[in-house]
């Protein structure tokens, strides 16, 4: 039976072009999950966008000399443009400056405040009396109160990876101006997560044996230091305004006119926002609902990043709680460890990265894709190495996969012409059947699960499988002697192929569908394919008149020039 399964994407903020780590994080992986459920015969819808508010943007734009939002449009482009041609299938690619997403915003902080769970509390926050305002987070720098690193953000540092705030910081400074900072008391509005707590661990405990171990264990770490009213609003003049003819003078808070939504409330908002818009695009406005009310039986997954982490399993749901509404929570939280660049962290400042668009450019999307779900392993760091990925090119995905391919199909070719006619069944051994049954159903389990690597390596199996059958038979020798019986082992062979065409498809979708051309198929694969099964039987198909390499060979003596770009 058809599910329907509702992805949500992390919101990057919109300030630079993505890089390798960005889409190995979060994108990535989730057009891998939303492609296997679409094959699946599910009802999918996968959202995201750029998150076009947050002090990222207003320090680069300033540095740059324009205006915010002119900067985050200038990356919503770039980027929409890199994920098309990186082949992740959004629904909806979107952006937080809409008056939609402005609108579900402010409709949601007013339901969270009539119900109690948004609070009004003075705080302290950092001022600069040179620059004649509150500085937040990235626009102040300092020492790490916890590593002693200095150079700490006002929100996080690099070194340690501690969520910070601002006033934790040793000595805190003005990024833009180096003026000292003071701390002067300011009114803002507080989600009451504290009040959340309870229905939050209630909401975690469901997820014992569902989530990832470090995931919960992460999360209750939260719970155990107890849950703190954390701040929605914030002193600034970029960002979502609120509603302030909407709320009651009594519950304003003082100077609200100078006050905008916190980036961390108001991104997350954007999975319900996005899905909001993609209905109404779609021309049934109501369709969103089947993935958000509980009555549809959807279910959610999250992709993130592990700097993400509390936003999703905390944060997100004690929003959707405090609605008090039947809104689905999030059924899976897919966190991935960030990815590292020859063992050491990206850094566009360094020059250490990997700029996409050349990425693309020079190597096949195909084997790119490849190498990434190949190293993909979700809860341990990983390594983005030059060598290693030359080395899984030619070594896995060429030799193993593309070889398969390359083989049964010019052979085919050469004997049998561009027609493959089945005069008599095919009789798929045994052997052949359960080893293609069992890829299928070990691939679902890592596919619906988000162990990418799983998958791939059960893929590469399979293709082993596929050549050693081929190798055991002799079939070059066998097509001179007999011609039935090298026929029937092309058969087998090519039911193998049948199998991988499917299996590769959320990975590799331009090889798949190259094979499902090559096979003689006339519709697209997605099409075609709407059960996570595999066929049984070898139909009568119709070659190309030429068989194409289906995997590219990488020369060895360009890794030492990549890494020389490097720093």
């Amino acid at each position: 039976m058809s599910e329907k399964i509702y992805i949500g994407v992390a919101w990057p903020y919109s300030y630079a072009a993505f890089h390798v780590g960005n889409l190995y994080g979060s994108h990535y992986p989730a057009d891998i999950f939303a492609r296997f459920h679409r094959l699946a015969g599910n009802d999918v819808v996968m959202v995201s966008g750029s998150d076009c508010h947050g002090t990222p943007i207003t320090l680069k734009a300033e540095e740059e000399g324009i205006a915010p939002q002119e900067l985050a449009e200038k990356f919503h482009a770039i980027n929409t443009e890199l994920l098309h041609d990186l082949k992740i299938d959004y629904s909806l690619f979107t952006k937080t400056s809409t008056e939609n997403h402005r609108d579900v915003v402010q409709t949601m902080f007013l339901e969270l405040l009539a119900r109690g769970f948004i609070i009004k509390e003075t705080s302290r926050q950092l001022y600069s009396a040179k620059e004649e305002k509150y500085l937040q987070d990235r626009y102040v720098e300092g020492t790490c109160p916890y590593c002693q690193s200095p150079g700490a953000r006002g929100d996080q540092c690099e070194k340690c990876g501690r969520v910070l705030d601002a006033l934790e910081l040793i000595e805190p400074r003005s990024k833009v101006s180096g003026d000292v900072l003071e701390v002067r008391e300011t009114e803002n509005y507080f989600l009451d997560l504290a009040a959340l707590q309870p229905d939050l661990e209630k909401f975690l405990a469901s997820k014992e044996g569902v989530w990832r171990p470090w995931i919960l264990a992460e999360t209750r770490g939260w719970f155990r230091e107890g849950l703190r009213p954390r701040a929605i609003t914030r002193d600034m003049e970029y960002g979502v305004p609120l509603p302030i003819d909407r709320i009651q003078e009594k519950d304003r808070v003082k100077d609200i006119e100078k006050k905008v939504f916190y980036v961390w409330f108001e991104a997350v908002i954007g999975y319900l926002s996005a899905t909001v818009e993609w209905a109404k695009n779609s021309g049934n406005p109501e369709t969103w609902k089947q993935f958000w009310d509980k009555s549809f039986d959807a279910k959610q997954y999250y992709f993130v990043g592990e700097d993400n982490l509390v936003f999703h399993t905390i944060n997100w749901p004690a929003q959707l709680l405090g609605t008090g509404k039947d809104y689905v929570l999030p059924t899976d939280v897919f966190v991935n460890k960030f990815l590292l660049l020859e063992g050491d962290k990206i850094s566009k400042s360094k020059n250490w990265i990997i700029d996409t668009r050349y990425l693309l450019d020079t190597y096949p999307l195909d084997s790119i894709r490849f190498y990434l779900a190949y190293i993909m392993t979700g809860d341990d760091q990983t390594n983005f190495l030059w060598e290693d990925f030359f080395h899984v090119n030619n070594g896995v995905f060429l030799a193993k996969i593309g070889n398969l391919m390359y083989r049964v199909m010019t052979f085919s070719l050469k004997n049998f012409g561009t027609e493959f006619l089945v005069e008599t069944a095919i009789n798929l051994e045994q052997e052949v059947l359960d080893r293609i049954e069992e890829a299928f159903e070990k691939t679902k389990q890592a596919y619906s699960s988000g162990k990418v690597r799983e998958a791939v390596l059960e893929i590469c199996s399979l293709a082993e499988f596929g050549n050693e059958y081929l190798t055991s038979y002799e079939f070059w020798k066998l097509v001179k002697t007999d011609e039935a019986a090298a026929k029937q082992v092309v058969g087998n062979a090519v039911a193998i192929l049948d199998a991988l065409r499917v299996l590769l498809a959320p990975v590799t979708p331009d090889l798949a569908e190259k094979l499902h051309k090559d096979l003689g198929y006339t519709n697209s694969l997605e099409e075609d394919q709407k059960t996570w099964q595999p066929k049984g039987s070898v139909p009568s198909w119709t070659l190309p008149s030429e068989i194409l390499p289906y995997v590219t060979k990488f020369e060895d003596s360009m890794v030492a020039m990549e890494k020389e770009k490097l720093g």
